[in-house]
């Protein structure tokens, strides 16, 4: 009897290890198959500053083709679909991740905003002194709004504040960020932001974190968040911080009341708690990392980065934990990601990758 009992538990042990790894690959162009394995996370991090040395991998588990050059995307909940603004405007299906390729107008757009209130996107590109606005359900242009002809406009990205009904701009190279209101299409105020470049909705304070650069004497420079709020247009806060640090593309984590930087300089990550305003932690990234952008998956509480890879390699994407701040997996997606959207109907993150002209598609499965 005993031995019995000791020849089973040999098999038990023999065949878990095979139940748990389970690898994925990239499936076709057209296809959305959902991957076979779960990526494990790693216990919670004790320091401030986190460096995850081996993180899980996998792939995507599709790609769709789009037209001409893949630009900046936007989820839109109404209609279930993915917009990406490009010269030739497309729209992704949300029910089998397919391409349709639409026109509106549009001139290199340097974002898109997905406006809830109105069902409208907002689509901001440099040296184009107005503001195409695009419906949703007809995909295209309706209205334009106008921008103020004063200095250098060379917008980078923007952000809705679904409770004051506006779209935030930053005008990086006109050194404002401009506040626009959807019910009237029109600038109401220019708040001066020098070096104005990343942007975050905190929906949880009713604040826009916008990266800002302060000029000291002779050539420094000191980087920034600076914190606006958005009933009133004003700054009321500013996030320092470290030496030398860049605050890039930011993304708003609602679960966790956090803001998540990008620092392409440092390769890293900063997050910003917004009950302190304070930076909490340091993510470092993979080596080499330069980090394009950024995007929060509500699905399962994590933080999706983009790194454009280089000529030679594919890019990737770094997805950390909203819980611990800590790296728990690299997914490989096509050539040169730049821009990060995520799909809250079917739970999966879109990447643009402006280097191969597709969109890669990352389900929630492949990583809760």
């Amino acid at each position: 009897m005993v031995k019995r009992k000791l020849y089973l538990l040999a098999i038990c042990v023999l065949i878990l290890p095979s139940l748990v790894l389970v690898s994925c690959g990239k499936s076709s162009a057209t296809s959305n198959t959902s991957p076979t394995s779960k990526l494990t996370n790693p216990s919670s991090p004790t320091s401030a500053t986190i460096s995850s040395s081996n993180p899980a991998t996998n792939e995507a588990t599709a790609t769709i083709t789009v037209s001409n050059v893949a630009g900046p995307l936007a989820y839109d909940p109404s209609q279930n679909e993915m917009f990406i603004a490009n010269s030739v405007d497309s729209v992704i299906s949300d029910i089998n991740n397919t391409n349709a390729p639409t026109t509106s107008g549009v001139n290199s757009p340097s974002s898109v905003t997905y406006d809830s209130g109105q069902n409208e996107f907002f689509v901001p590109c440099p040296n184009y002194w107005i503001i195409p606005v695009i419906s949703d359900k007809t995909n295209t242009q309706i209205t334009t709004v106008p921008v103020p002809q004063t200095g250098i406009y060379v917008p980078g990205a923007s952000v809705y504040d679904s409770v004051d009904g506006k779209i935030f701009v930053a005008n990086g190279g006109g050194g404002t960020v401009l506040v626009i209101s959807d019910s009237t299409n029109s600038v109401v105020a220019t708040i001066p932001m020098f070096g104005a470049s990343g942007l975050a909705y905190d929906s949880g304070n009713g604040n826009v974190y916008v990266g800002t650069t302060t000029l000291g004497s002779g050539d420094s420079f000191t980087n920034s968040v600076s914190v606006i709020s958005g009933s009133k247009n004003t700054v009321v806060g500013t996030v320092a911080l470290a030496s030398g640090g860049y605050a890039g593309p930011m993304a708003y984590d609602s679960a966790q009341g956090k803001i998540f930087v990008t620092d392409s300089s440092a390769g890293a990550v900063y997050v910003i708690s917004d009950s302190s305003n304070k930076v909490v932690a340091t993510v470092t990234l993979p080596k080499l990392s330069n980090p394009s952008a950024i995007a929060y998956d509500s699905g399962t509480g994590e933080i999706f980065v983009a790194n454009p890879g280089t000529s030679s390699a594919p890019g990737n994407v770094s997805i950390i934990s909203g819980s611990n701040n800590a790296i728990i997996a690299t997914v490989t997606v096509g050539t040169g990601p730049d821009a990060l959207a995520y799909d809250s109907v079917k739970g999966e993150m879109f990447v643009s990758n402006g280097g191969d002209n597709t969109v890669s598609v990352i389900p929630d499965s492949s990583h809760k």
